[in-house]
């Protein structure tokens, strides 16, 4: 499985507990961020659309914790 992978690979490389839980929550990020520019332009109304739509909210939620300053270290904005 891909997750399991990128996040033992993470945690072999992290120091703590907090830095690890956070690396393993940025993998889990950029996998929800591929699948929904999978499903980019999926039929209105379809299950794909839902599968979009309840990514869309998770990644929402997500950012509002991760960044809730609206602005990423080492990015402008």
């Amino acid at each position: 499985m891909r997750i399991k992978t990128a996040v033992k690979a993470k945690a072999e490389t992290s120091g703590n507990a907090v830095e690890h839980l956070t690396d393993v929550a940025d993998v889990m990020h950029a996998l929800l961020i591929k699948r929904a520019d999978d499903l980019a332009g999926c039929v209105e109304g379809s299950p794909e659309e839902a599968e979009l739509a309840a990514i869309a909210d998770t990644l929402d939620a997500y950012g509002e914790k991760r960044w809730p300053l609206k602005k990423v270290p080492g990015r402008e904005g």
